[in-house]
């Protein structure tokens, strides 16, 4: 084995690790989709037979509904019963590092075809950037079965253009269980028709065309073998025309943006530009007269032009763009554009000296992000949306605790929810349906504009709703719908009781004689706010002891305990701590934002350098928009408007902070010109 090739493994190696390092986290999964699809994978398997509307909810039951994750929520299920919530945790990340490691090896040279120096270096950060980019969809969804569909189909085409006949009938296999585990088998289609337009186009027979279209149609064919036929295969287009309210993921990278950074956004740019350098460097080399001169099938598979490939990477690139839950689309079939374009050279100069030199910035970059995803910076350092969770491995009887307190107490619903936490109360209460869960198009669209957003408003539209349906309890989960809602919840004390409060969740039930006695046992009064506070003293004095695989998750655990007192209204109750744990983890986000929101008059000197070095290098607008109004209010209008200019160099399309600076130019203006203010 060549030097080279010894250190091209070596990086393919260090990149993998990465990638299971990055995936080793339990993401934002329970506390969205995963218990809905751990509850209907358990439906599945017990009663034999798929729901064909909404069926977990009271208020929309009979709504149809094209559930094209099944399969994956039976396997879900399954694993969930075999190896627990942790092994979970392990499985996706090792799903997630199969895939990147098939897309990674795709396209890899023959022997003496291995490129040395500047094109090695390029793919080894090509590697590096897409595990960022999948990081950040670290979760434990049916998506993972896209992911490897992916990176399968590219390894599957690659192999036909070497002259093998078996992946075709592979192929069709995984499509069928494709279409039956994720919506994203319309993807597979897609890069299918792409190879087989790649291979008329090369061949130009019409036993070719007659081949191809056969073929596309049998894999068509197989996504139709669901419980809902043809049904399944037309859903993905529709899907958006009935959703009634906006979900965070499905937004624009440019729009999330606007807002705040994150990892994935940070690494998408430089991919596509590599993506896209790539491509040109690819097709044009095509289109050179000595690149047709091939003198084996080897050379043949290397040089042909890979118009499936191209194609397939250009999809994915404009589906990143559109959407960002779409970015590991880009990570999977870039790889293998990057490494055709990259890792073939017709040279057998030794550039190795000038390898390991441009070697040097990836390697170090791997370095880097592993040593700050295990001190805990990566995780907490990007803020919301979506940004990446704490790594490590979670305690799953935290997210049951409600069940059990309803199994204990006999508490009855019907039950109202929000958005965000409407899957965990189902896993949680079922045989008895929930409010509202995380599937915008399994209800009608005007149910979200009509009821759900103004009775989350807690306007007249809750007094119809709570009485119309009978609401007994309320679950809220608190990162969902801020303190704003919380508090008024609070305020309405003479219809509702606080009984539960976690780092997860709030539940309220309504004070009627029937509910008296479960109001007198679990009812928060200031001595059960008092015992609250010191469990959470507790865990904060233990948690230099936690192992640090548990560490991260037990700190965030913490802080949430904390903010969940200041949803109630205690947040002079919370101070104290979070400045401890500020002084442990000082680029935490989310405890900024508390100590913003907490700290004391006379204590403002120790948070305020916190705030000015935070809106320097900004990874939120929020961030800017804080200091620069605290410069205002004490009348550093001047400075405050350079904060605001400088946050435009890192968000230059917030509109907050356009308006920010245009607001200060026109009272400037105003004060020269005629002496007033607004």
């Amino acid at each position: 084995m060549t030097m080279n090739k010894t250190i091209l493994i070596t990086a393919l190696t260090g990149v993998l690790l990465l990638m299971l390092l990055l995936a080793w986290t339990p993401g934002i999964s329970i506390t969205e989709d995963l218990g809905r699809h751990l509850l209907l994978g358990r439906i599945i398997s017990e009663q034999h037979f798929v729901p064909d509307t909404n069926y977990l909810t009271y208020t929309h039951p009979g709504f149809p509904f094209v559930n094209h994750h099944w399969l994956s929520e039976v396997i879900l299920y399954q694993l969930h019963r075999a190896i627990g919530y942790n092994g979970l945790i392990i499985w996706k990340a090792l799903m997630m590092a199969f895939a990147l490691g098939i897309a990674l090896t795709t396209i890899l040279p023959r022997d003496g075809k291995l490129t040395t120096g500047l094109g090695l270096a390029f793919f080894w950060l090509g590697g590096i950037l897409a595990v960022v980019m999948m990081g950040y969809r670290a979760h434990i969804r049916p998506e993972l079965i896209t992911y490897l569909g992916v990176a399968l189909y590219s390894l599957f085409f690659e192999k036909i253009r070497t002259g093998a006949r078996w992946p075709r009938f592979a192929i069709l296999f995984y499509a069928l269980f494709w279409a039956n585990s994720h919506i994203y088998f319309i993807f597979g289609i897609g890069m299918a028709a792409a190879f087989a337009i790649e291979q008329f186009i090369n061949k130009r027979t019409s036993a070719t065309l007659k081949r191809e279209i056969t073929w596309l149609a049998a894999i068509v064919a197989a996504s139709c073998i669901t419980p809902f036929g043809i049904k399944s295969l037309l859903f993905p287009f529709r899907i958006f025309s009935n959703y009634g309210v906006g979900v965070t993921e499905n937004t624009s990278p440019l729009e999330t943006w606007t807002t705040a950074l994150n990892p994935m956004l940070i690494a998408l740019p430089l991919l596509s530009a590599l993506v896209v350098v790539a491509l040109i460097i690819d097709i044009s080399r095509c289109f050179k007269s000595d690149s047709r001169k091939a003198e084996n099938v080897e050379d043949i598979g290397a040089w042909k032009p890979r118009i499936g490939v191209w194609l397939t990477a250009i999809a994915a690139l404009a589906a990143s763009c559109y959407m960002a839950r779409s970015a590991p689309l880009l990570a999977l079939t870039g790889l293998p554009v990057i490494g055709s374009a990259f890792l073939y050279s017709r040279s057998r100069h030794s550039q190795t000296r000038l390898f390991c030199l441009l070697c040097l910035f990836p390697l170090f970059l791997n370095i880097w992000l592993c040593r700050t995803v295990i001190n805990g910076t990566y995780a907490r350092v990007f803020p919301s949306p979506i940004g990446p969770s704490p790594f490590g491995f979670d305690d799953m009887a935290k997210y049951t605790r409600v069940r059990e307190l309803k199994r204990e107490f006999d508490i009855e619903g019907p039950v109202f929810s929000d958005y965000g936490l409407g899957s965990l109360v189902e896993y949680n209460l079922y045989p008895e349906r929930g409010y509202v869960d995380n599937r915008p198009e399994a209800f009608p669209g005007s149910f979200w504009r009509v009821e759900f957003n103004n009775a989350l408003a807690l306007n007249k539209m809750w007094n119809t709703v709570r009485d119309t349906r009978r609401i007994n309890l309320v679950f809220i989960g608190l990162t969902n719908v801020k303190e704003a809602y919380t508090q008024e919840m609070m305020r309405r004390s003479n219809m509702w009781s606080l009984i539960h409060l976690d780092n997860v969740c709030a539940v309220w039930i309504r004070n009627t004689p029937q509910n008296k006695p479960i109001i007198d046992k679990l009812q928060f009064t200031r001595k059960r706010f008092d015992k609250y506070e010191r469990g959470i003293a507790e865990s904060l004095v233990a948690l230099p002891d936690i192992p640090w695989w548990r560490r991260q998750i037990a700190a965030q655990e913490i802080v949430y305990s904390l903010y969940s007192l200041g949803c109630v209204g205690e947040w002079h109750r919370i101070w104290p701590y979070l400045y401890q744990i500020h002084k442990m983890y000082p680029d935490f986000q989310i405890v900024h934002e508390l100590m913003r929101v907490s700290v004391p008059a006379d204590e403002l000197h120790k948070v305020l350098p916190v705030f000015e070095r935070r809106a320097k290098w900004p990874l939120a607008a929020k961030q800017v928009l804080d200091w620069g109004t605290w410069l205002e209010s004490v009348g550093r209008t001047t400075e405050a408007r350079d904060v605001y200019s400088r946050g435009r160099l890192f968000f230059p399309l917030s509109k907050p902070l356009k308006d920010a600076v245009d607001r200060i130019d026109d009272d400037e203006y105003r004060r020269k010109e005629f002496g007033t203010k607004k």
